[in-house]
């Protein structure tokens, strides 16, 4: 699938190759605009969390990062052929879709953030007790004991498959606040205005843009994948699954905490000072940096299970 986006954006660019270079040029920013916006911190977040409970829950995580991503790709694309069919009629309301689909979007994102931080902080409790010796068995404090985890348990036990995450990802993308898919839009109604170029050609730029997306969040969510699968295989990797499951958490948390401030901010009370300050955290920075600190993490933890078992 991820192969026929490419394939087809390639396609109408090439299609479109008579009306000048200019087009390749935009669907290579399209490319590279989808590749940014995969380390969203939101994206890395939800995929790992998401990954995290569905191995909890034996069940395979496979394709949550490109569920997630197609799901995504949907609402930017769909956004795309409605300003390509209006002449960029719409260009001038972007800032005024752009701020309803944010508070859907955002309100959608940090509840379900919170609710799988929640659900994944109850693992660190169970994993930290198996880990300090007094469980043997992370299942025995399954399936909640209080109120709050049969709360939470309810509000996830809807996503048991991977596809699954293509709905979440759609009301994600209603969210479509971020830089990079404004300016997507921002290019498409460009390019609409252009005199000569046929709509068709033009839907090569939301396809490239998905393309890039759905490539960087599925290989995300194989890395996650792989890396909770091998601590889950013996006891001796106990620490390194308590420890990538409180970071998953704690980037959960982070997330949460950003969007509910930026919405407080927006609509409530706008203030300067440390809320501001959490509001703006460059997100793709952040998400970059939390998928290659678990990357580091699950190095470090195979090289010193080699080490070990060489040593033993």
């Amino acid at each position: 699938m991820i192969a026929a986006l490419h394939l087809a954006g390639i396609a109408l660019l090439v299609a479109g190759a008579a009306q000048g270079t200019l087009l390749f040029g935009l669907g290579g920013l399209a490319y590279l605009l989808g590749l940014r916006h995969a380390f969203d911190i939101d994206h890395i977040a939800v995929i790992d969390n998401v990954s995290r409970k569905l191995i909890d829950d034996e069940r395979s995580p496979a394709f949550v990062g490109f569920a997630f991503s197609a799901g995504h790709s949907t609402v930017v694309f769909l956004l795309c052929v409605l300003v390509v069919l209006t002449a960029g009629a719409l260009a001038g309301r972007l800032e005024g879709i752009a701020a309803l689909g944010s508070v859907i979007g955002t309100v959608a994102s940090a509840t379900f953030l919170s609710v799988m931080a929640a659900f994944n902080a109850r693992l660190v409790w169970q994993l930290w007790q198996r880990y300090a010796g007094r469980s043997t068995s992370v299942d025995e404090s399954r399936p909640g004991q209080g109120m709050l985890s049969r709360l939470v348990g309810r509000s996830t036990a809807w996503i048991d498959r991977g596809w699954k995450m293509y709905p979440l990802g759609f009301v994600f993308g209603l969210g479509f606040d971020t830089a990079t898919e404004v300016a997507l839009l921002g290019l498409s109604a460009g390019a609409a205005q252009h005199a000569g170029w046929p709509p068709w050609t033009i839907m090569a730029l939301p396809l490239l843009f998905a393309a890039g997306m759905t490539s960087l969040d599925s290989i995300n969510g194989w890395l996650m994948q792989r890396a909770y699968r091998w601590g889950a295989d013996s006891r001796r990797r106990l620490g390194f699954n308590l420890a990538i499951t409180a970071l998953s958490v704690a980037v959960a948390g982070l997330v949460a905490a950003v969007e509910w401030t930026g919405l407080a901010l927006d609509h409530l009370a706008p203030t300067s000072g440390p809320a501001e300050a959490i509001a703006h955290l460059p997100s793709a920075a952040l998400g970059a940096l939390i998928l290659l600190s678990c990357l580091a993490l699950w190095w470090w933890a195979r090289r010193r299970g080699r080490a070990a078992a060489l040593s033993g």
